[in-house]
C-alpha cells in the first residue's frame, strides 16, 4: 500500500505451463482498509485479467493464506469481503478449470513488483508476452525448472 498517497498497487502475472509469461498487470487503486481487502481484490483482478485474456484453464496463485482459503471454500465464507470472493468465484467458475494455489511471498515476487510499479502507473497497464524490463529477471527467478 501506498498510505502516503492513499493508493495501492495490485499485481498479476498470466503465466503457461513452462513457466512464461504470457501476460501481466499493474493497477493503482484507492487504498483499501486493510491488508487483507487488497488482497482479495488482487484476487478478484486476477481472475478478471484471466477472462479478459482469454484462458480456459488457471491455478490462481496468491500468498494471502486468508484470502485463498476462502475461495477454497466457495460459498461457505463467511467474511466481510464474501461479496468480493463470490463476483471472484463467478469469473473463475466459467473456466473449463481452475484451482486456486498459496505460495509464500517469495514465490509471488513478480505479482508484489507489479504492485509497486502501480505507484508510478496512472491507473491500469498491461503488457502482453513480457513484463516491464525491470522485472524480468524476477521472473527468471521464479520460472519452475523443467
Amino acid at each position: 500500500m501506498f498510505s502516503d498517497a492513499g493508493e495501492a498497487g495490485i499485481g498479476a502475472v498470466i503465466r503457461n505451463r513452462e513457466g512464461e509469461v504470457m501476460a501481466a498487470l499493474s493497477e493503482k487503486i484507492p487504498q483499501p482498509s486493510s491488508v487483507t481487502l487488497l488482497e482479495v481484490l488482487a484476487a478478484r483482478q486476477a481472475a478478471i485479467f484471466i477472462h479478459e485474456v482469454g484462458l480456459c484453464n488457471s491455478v490462481l496463485e496468491g500468498d494471502s493464506e486468508t484470502v485463498i482459503k476462502a475461495l477454497q471454500k466457495g460459498d461457505k465464507f463467511q467474511t466481510a469481503f464474501s461479496h468480493l470472493c463470490r463476483d471472484t468465484l463467478l469469473y473463475v467458475k466459467a473456466l473449463q478449470s481452475f484451482n486456486f494455489s498459496h505460495t509464500h511471498r517469495q514465490g509471488n515476487c513478480v505479482a508484489d513488483a507489479l504492485a509497486n510499479k502501480a505507484r508510478y502507473c496512472s491507473s491500469i497497464t498491461v503488457w502482453m508476452v513480457s513484463v516491464p524490463p525491470d522485472i524480468s529477471c524476477l521472473v527468471l527467478a521464479e520460472k519452475p525448472f523443467s
